[in-house]
């Protein structure tokens, strides 16, 4: 991952350590400036920054062995803040000390760059003026003097802020410590700084861990490429959304359309609907009508039949009785009749025999008067034909009064 941002100037100075912590170039708050205790810093302030969060400070100091900075105290002032420090060790060939802030809490230390200075590349040096006031300007790397036996690599750059820079952070286009400015004789127009992972290993041993960037610094070329990329990134996606914008527009009026026909359709499906329950509400109450009146004559069918049923049941009461009444009338009469039947079966046998008595005492008599005047075998066959004829009349009369 990469980042970086270009320097934001006011008036020559730069902004604030709070816009270096975004990864802009610092400004005069980032330093500190460095004296010997009880020193009344007539002239003497010097150069220095916060390199860790255990309160060390890499800066420029007056001495000539190191046994005149380790212990010894020192004054610190970072943004109008004063601290007391003391030295931890010298490097006689830099010029640079490392002192170590005993007031805490310390201020924030400032991260050193992730990667090697590089020639080209912008970078921000720092100095004192006159008025110990803290001057930033701009500058590139021309080249960098690889390192010799006993020398480090020397960054040769042109970043010149003002003769008091010696112990100033030469930093990068991001704000991070690329390398510290060190007092050592340049050409015209040109300061030299040492890389700041030098400074790293050669305080290191004494105590010295600073905080380094996350990422890798972009230099301002690439972050306009990227800057630029960015830009046509943006147009493109600003392309698309307006792309979107009108197809969402499209889209829009095509569902207020649809949204619009639904709700014409919704109407009319309503009014449907309204007038088919109003017309379930009519037939309903016709239906409720019908249903109480065929109620109504369901009752009166059922008054109806019941007084037809009790009419039936006196009806058949009545029928029922009168009935016995002509059965026992017709047990009377049947018994009168066979009564009468038998008196006049018995009287008309009397009669039928009392007729054929007298139609053969007539016979007889005829016989007898026929006998008298005619021959005595002619009478005797009269006689018996009478008899049988009586004999004849006798047995009707007697089937008669049996039938």
């Amino acid at each position: 991952m990469t980042r970086g941002m270009g320097p934001a100037v006011a008036g020559g100075l730069l902004l604030t350590m709070a816009a270096a912590a975004q990864g802009q170039p610092p400004g005069p708050e980032a330093l500190a400036s460095v004296r010997r205790a009880g020193d009344a810093g007539d002239g003497v302030h010097l150069l220095g920054f916060v390199a860790d969060g255990a309160g060390h400070v890499v800066a420029h100091v007056v001495a000539d062995a190191p046994d005149r900075v380790a212990g010894a105290d020192f004054v610190v002032r970072v943004a109008e803040n004063e601290y007391a420090a003391q030295g931890v060790a010298y490097d006689a060939v830099s010029g640079l000390a490392l002192l170590r802030i005993t007031t805490d809490p310390p201020p924030a230390p400032y991260p050193f760059a992730r990667d090697p200075a590089e020639p080209g590349r912008a970078v921000y040096g720092a100095a004192l003026d006159d008025a110990g006031e803290v001057v930033v300007r701009r500058g590139s790397i021309s080249r960098i003097e690889p390192s010799g036996s006993a020398d480090p690599a020397t960054i040769l750059h042109n970043a010149l802020a003002g003769e008091r820079r010696h112990g100033a952070p030469l930093f990068n286009n991001c704000g991070e410590a690329a390398g510290v400015i060190v007092e050592r004789a340049a050409a015209p127009g040109t300061a030299l700084a040492v890389p700041a992972e030098w400074v790293a290993d050669t305080f290191g041993g004494a105590g010295l861990a600073p905080v380094r960037a996350d990422e890798a610094c972009l230099s301002e070329a690439e972050q306009a490429a990227a800057a630029e990329q960015a830009r046509i990134e943006a147009a493109r996606q600003a392309a698309e959304a307006e792309a979107a914008r009108e197809a969402a527009e499209a889209a829009l009026r095509e569902a207020e359309e649809q949204a619009e026909q639904a709700q014409e359709a919704a109407e009319a499906a309503r009014t449907q609907t309204d007038e088919q329950a109003e017309q379930a509400r009519e037939e309903a109450a016709a239906a409720e009508t019908a249903r109480a009146e065929a109620e109504r004559r369901a009752e009166q069918a059922r008054e109806e039949a019941e007084a037809a049923e009790a009419t039936l049941a006196e009806a058949v009461e009545r029928a029922e009785q009168q009935a016995a009444e002509a059965q026992q009338q017709a047990a009377e009469a049947q018994q009168r009749a066979t009564d009468e039947a038998t008196a006049a079966e018995a009287a008309r046998g009397y009669v039928v025999w009392a007729v054929a008595q007298q139609q053969a005492a007539e016979a007889q008599q005829r016989a007898t008067d026929e006998a008298t005047a005619a021959e005595a075998a002619r009478g005797y066959v009269v006689w018996a034909v009478a008899q049988q004829q009586a004999a004849e009349a006798q047995q009707r009369a007697t089937d008669e009064a049996t039938a």
